[in-house]
């Protein structure tokens, strides 16, 4: 089902010095004081072509200019890489090694080979896309799962991770990444013939793969992870409400079923789906009745989100009233510190229920995943032009 392809990718050169000065994270996790941080570290870090603040003309001509002086070039020959990253769990400390590959996979609509777990928003879709048209050169894989439980495909990744790396440095999440090219015709055959009949899930760059759709690639840049990785990890996206008019707490109280006070512990009982809710006047949690099968973020859309606070759908994907924070402390700050009037607090989703959910067709509200560690920016590339 996932047709695989290797390419001819677009990296750096040596002569653009060190790698750990010059990769960064993907595009839409590196807030303003980091991106200043990556600029200041070399005038060929990779946030001077991602993020060009709208200047889509510049980051072109900067690209020219970079291949022009060959501090970027194409390689000669096709191949697959092979990814690892090695990095501590948050909270835990406790220390993962997730592994994929890179390579090309064919560009269709959602459904048959492809699919996705989430929504998207207009925004970002409209400046990848931009800069996608003004360069050429699709800059990030997206990070895609597979299903793997005999292990098949991890095997042979395995035997390439044995090997001394082509490439490695550590960054400053503590996230060491190593990757491995391969040229080797017979393996990459053997990878494809494992993959021809798997489906592949997008994890992180629902924006990327959409706006390829759109620019009417025939291949795109995928980084492929076993959905049984050992080292795949998935958190808790929490919702922030603000702006809303005319918001009684208490009110909203009463419309919740099973409320107790405290945030703790947000643990669902059997048979429910428990939310913590951080209110001006108070902290709380509501066990809703849910099926076993039952996804949170879900839970929480169709049973508060639409019928209680009149945030359907299709209000959240315009944007407005809903902001999305990754950790417990930044979300009961926007309460505290009077930026919003509610904060959910999720537990984990379980990877395998999302993707039990996506494969059948199923699309879950924005924000629903967040996949750590994420995958590094400028190691591998793909110029659309032949």
């Amino acid at each position: 089902m996932a047709s695989i392809h290797p390419l001819r990718a677009l990296r750096y050169t040596p002569k653009a010095g060190e790698i750990a000065s010059l990769a960064t994270l993907p595009y839409d996790v590196i807030p303003p004081a980091l991106e200043s941080q990556y600029k200041a570290r070399s005038p060929f870090n990779f946030a001077h072509l991602i993020l060009p603040n709208g200047d889509y003309a510049a980051a072109a001509a900067r690209l020219d200019e970079w291949k022009g002086q060959g501090i970027l070039a194409r390689d000669t020959e096709e191949s697959l890489f092979v990814y690892q990253q090695t990095f501590p769990a948050p909270g835990s400390g406790e220390i993962l090694v997730r592994r994929g590959f890179v390579g090309l996979c064919d560009t269709e609509n959602y459904g048959r080979n492809v699919f996705r777990h989430e929504r998207t928003l207009s925004g970002p879709k409209e400046d990848r896309f931009k800069l996608l048209q003004a360069t050429q050169v699709q800059f990030d894989s997206i990070f895609m799962l597979f299903p793997d439980a005999e292990g098949s495909v991890d095997a042979r990744l395995a035997e390439i991770c044995a090997t001394p790396a082509h490439l490695e440095y550590g960054d400053h999440e503590k996230t060491y990444h190593q990757l491995w090219r391969v040229t080797d015709p017979a393996w990459i055959a053997a990878v494809q013939l494992l993959m021809a009949d798997k489906p592949v899930l997008i994890a992180d760059g629902h924006h990327r793969y959409e706006t390829a759709l759109r620019q009417g690639q025939p291949r795109t840049l995928m980084t492929f992870v076993s959905l049984h990785s050992p080292g795949l990890r998935c958190f808790a996206t929490h919702r922030i409400v603000h702006s809303l008019e005319n918001f009684d707490p208490q009110s909203f109280l009463a419309a919740l079923p099973n409320v107790a006070p405290g945030l703790d512990p947000l643990v669902s009982p059997p048979g429910h789906i428990r939310i913590a809710i951080q209110l001006p006047n108070g902290a709380y949690h509501t066990d809703i009745p849910a099926p076993p099968a039952a996804l949170n973020v879900a839970v929480l859309q169709h049973e508060i989100l639409t019928p209680i606070l009149g945030l359907t759908p299709e209000k959240v994907t315009a944007g407005g009233h809903l902001r999305y924070k990754r950790t417990r402390e930044d979300a009961l700050a926007e309460v505290s510190e009077g930026r919003a009037q509610i904060a959910f607090l999720l537990e984990d989703l379980p990877i395998d229920g999302m993707a039990r959910v996506s494969f059948a067709g199923e699309v879950l509200p924005q924000k629903s995943t967040y996949f750590y560690p994420k995958l590094a920016s400028g190691l591998v590339m793909l110029e659309l032009q032949p």
